[in-house]
C-alpha cells in the first residue's frame, strides 16, 4: 500500500500553495494528513474532499484545528462533515483499509522530556496560544496543559491496546505530536529555544516501541509505521525494534511577496511511503 504522507499545511496562513494538481500527484492509495490542516477541522474535511475524492484520507487534528473552538464539539462537527466520505477523522480509534491499521489520535504530550513535567506545562500555560484559544467543557472553560495530559494519557493507553491485539496484516500509528524525543546529542548546541519541546515532543520510545511479552492483556507488537507532525520539521528513521518513524511537515507559509517558502525546507510534497 502506498501512503502519500504530510502534516501541518496550515492553508490558514498559506497563499500560493496547493496540493498537486491530479496529473502531477504521486501514485499512492491512502493519504495521511497529521494533522494542522486549519482551524476547524470539518473546514479541513471539505477541503481535502474538494481536492482527492478517489482515495481514502487519513485525517487527524491537530492542536490547530481546535483554535477558537470547543475541542470536543470540533471533532464532533468534523465527524458529522466526514460522515459517509472517503475522509476518516480518528482520534483513538482506528480504520481498516485492506491489510492496513490505522490508529489515529492527536496523542497532546506527557511534558517530561526535559524531566520535569510540572515546569513544563507551566511553561507552556504561560506560552503557547493552545493554551490561550481552545475552549473544553462544552466551551466553558479555557483548555489547559492539566487538560492535555489527560488527554496524552488517553491516547497512549489506546494505541497500548491496539498494540497488544492480534492483527493479521501492518499498524500505523498516525499522531500531531512527536512520540519521540529531539533527536540530537545537544539540544541547546543549536542557539534555539528548546524550552517549549515538552510541549510538542513525548518520549514513547520504551513503552510503544520495543516488544513486551504477554502478561495476561497480550503481548505487544509494535506499529510498523507512525506519522507525527507538529514540530514542522522532517524526520524519517528506524527507532526502537521495528517501527519506522516519519515527519513531514510543511509549516507555515509561502506569503504574498516573500521568497523563503515555507518553514521546512525539506518538505516533500510528493512524499510516498509503501508498507
Amino acid at each position: 500500500m502506498r501512503l502519500w504522507i504530510m502534516s501541518d499545511l496550515h492553508i490558514e496562513l498559506t497563499r500560493g500553495w496547493d496540493l498537486p494538481a491530479a496529473a502531477d500527484r504521486p501514485a499512492f492509495d491512502v493519504l495521511i494528513i497529521a494533522g494542522d490542516l486549519i482551524p476547524g477541522a470539518e473546514r479541513g474535511v471539505a477541503w481535502l474532499r474538494e481536492r482527492v475524492a478517489d482515495r481514502p484520507v487519513i485525517y487527524v487534528m491537530g492542536n490547530h484545528e481546535s483554535y477558537g473552538g470547543d475541542i470536543d464539539r470540533t471533532l464532533e462537527k468534523a465527524r458529522v462533515a466526514a460522515e459517509g466520505t472517503n475522509v476518516f477523522v480518528v482520534e483513538n480509534e482506528c480504520v481498516r483499509i485492506g491489510h492496513v491499521i490505522f490508529a489515529g489520535c492527536t496523542l497532546w504530550t506527557d511534558f517530561a522530556i526535559r524531566g520535569d513535567a510540572y515546569r513544563g506545562m507551566a511553561v507552556a500555560g504561560e506560552r503557547m496560544n493552545d493554551f490561550k484559544k481552545i475552549r473544553t467543557a462544552n466551551y466553558r472553560q479555557r483548555f489547559l496543559p492539566r487538560h492535555a495530559l489527560t488527554r496524552h494519557l488517553t491516547s497512549v493507553a489506546f494505541l497500548e491496546s491496539e498494540m497488544r491485539k492480534r492483527r493479521n496484516g501492518k499498524l500505523v500509528v498516525v499522531s500531531h505530536h512527536a512520540p519521540i524525543p529531539e533527536m540530537t546529542d545537544d539540544p541547546g548546541g543549536s542557539g534555539e529555544d528548546h524550552t517549549l519541546d515538552p510541549a510538542y515532543r513525548s518520549d514513547l520510545r520504551r513503552r510503544l516501541m520495543v516488544s513486551v511479552p504477554d502478561d495476561g492483556s497480550g503481548a505487544l507488537q509494535p506499529a510498523d509505521l507512525w506519522v507525527f507532525g507538529h514540530t514542522h520539521s522532517s524526520f524519517d528513521a528506524e527507532i526502537g525494534e521495528t517501527t519506522r518513524v516519519v515527519s513531514n511537515a510543511k509549516g507555515y507559509g509561502p506569503w504574498p511577496g516573500h521568497q523563503r517558502g515555507w518553514d521546512n525546507p525539506n518538505f516533500n510534497e510528493k512524499l510516498v511511503i509503501e508498507i
